[in-house]
């Protein structure tokens, strides 16, 4: 299948990750897939390379995936006639955007031209922006409760998934990686380590997370630390809030994160709106404990009985949770990964494409 995927943002947060891991699971499942963003010298489009390359170098794929960019000097408002140039030329058989500017000006101009037109919902259904189109891929039950009836397109539900380039990563990562981490964070073999994994924005509770810790660990009387991996625009403001705490590090980007899974000893994801974690997955298959908040899409994928469970928002809830993990020192879980493989996902996504396809 002759497949096109777009995208225009400029940074690379878990919509971008979602959007080239799916592209690359297709190439390894014999599809021809394109990438489409806005900007050749954006972060988005750098990471796009990086990912492409490294693929390249761990594997013979069956297919193909090439990325293209509209050229910077293309302003926004010529993004729909530089996509109908495109797409007469390459006439691929689906495309398949992320995120409403791409959809707006990729996705309604396929379809204009009877290409089939799929958006996955990195967000929740926007009648304003998702009615006309053709399907629409839900991460979890409650979007698609969400999506009304009387809407005309197909719809369907898929998991995340864990992507083959991060098991490999997972199952690289040495010891003594391991080591120099957890002697970076000065955590010997009887300090807890609690870590989160994400963008620092409001979305994230990143700012609960560490009100909790900070409640949670005031007596000092256990040797606990917490690690934030990521960047955004709340960095500033979290930074005041663990203020002089050299117990909690907010470690910024890392284009290796595997390591850290495997270094720190309980996950915790205090997320107020998350449609579907891929940082949760990504830290049960390195069979790290698991601290997150009772929302949806999260309560759908992690079922789990040693998961502890918080309300979004609850300082109190999440104090009292790391306090009883931090009871269990460097206890590690195996999980079952089977629903969450590539293979598993491309075949549901596959299927989706014919349906909405024969539609048209």
């Amino acid at each position: 299948m002759k497949i096109l995927h777009a995208i225009l943002s400029d940074g690379f947060y878990g919509s971008e990750r979602y959007c080239i891991d799916l592209a690359i699971a297709q190439r390894h499942a014999g599809h021809q897939v394109g990438v489409l963003v806005a900007d050749a010298g954006s972060e988005c489009a750098r990471q796009f390379r990086n990912s492409i390359a490294a693929d390249d170098g761990e594997a013979t794929p069956n297919g193909t995936v090439r990325l293209i960019a509209i050229p910077r000097r293309v302003p926004a408002w010529l993004h729909r006639p530089a996509a109908a140039l495109l797409l007469a030329r390459d006439r691929p058989e689906i495309v398949h955007t992320h995120l409403n500017p791409a959809a707006r000006r990729i996705g309604a101009v396929a379809q204009r031209l009877g290409i089939p037109h799929v958006l996955t919902l990195h967000l929740d259904y926007d009648p304003r922006e998702h009615a006309a189109i053709d399907g629409l891929v839900a991460l979890h039950a409650k979007q698609r409760e969400n999506i009304p009836q009387d809407f005309a397109g197909t719809v369907t539900v898929v998991w995340n998934w864990l992507p083959s380039r991060v098991a490999a990563a997972l199952a690289r990562v040495r010891p003594a990686e391991v080591a120099r981490l957890r002697a970076d964070w000065r955590a010997d073999d009887r300090t807890v380590v609690f870590a989160s994994v994400g963008r620092l924005m409001p979305e994230k509770g990143i700012d609960v997370l560490i009100r909790a810790f900070k409640l949670a660990f005031a007596a000092a009387d256990i040797a606990v630390r917490l690690v934030i991996v990521g960047d955004g625009p709340q960095r500033r403001e979290l930074e005041e809030l663990a203020g002089d705490d050299d117990r909690i590090m907010l470690a910024g980007p890392q284009s290796e994160i595997a390591p850290f899974y495997r270094a720190c000893d309980v996950y915790v994801s205090a997320a107020r709106f998350e449609p579907f974690s891929l940082a949760l997955i990504e830290a049960m298959a390195a069979g790290c404990p698991l601290i997150a908040t009772a929302i949806h899409g999260t309560v759908d994928f992690v079922t789990d009985p040693r998961a502890l469970w918080t309300e979004p928002d609850r300082v109190d809830q999440l104090a009292a949770a790391l306090r009883a993990a931090a009871a269990h020192k460097r206890e590690r879980f195996a999980y079952d990964m089977a629903p969450f493989t590539p293979a598993r996902a491309v075949g549901e996504i596959d299927g989706f494409y014919r349906r909405v396809a024969s539609r048209r």
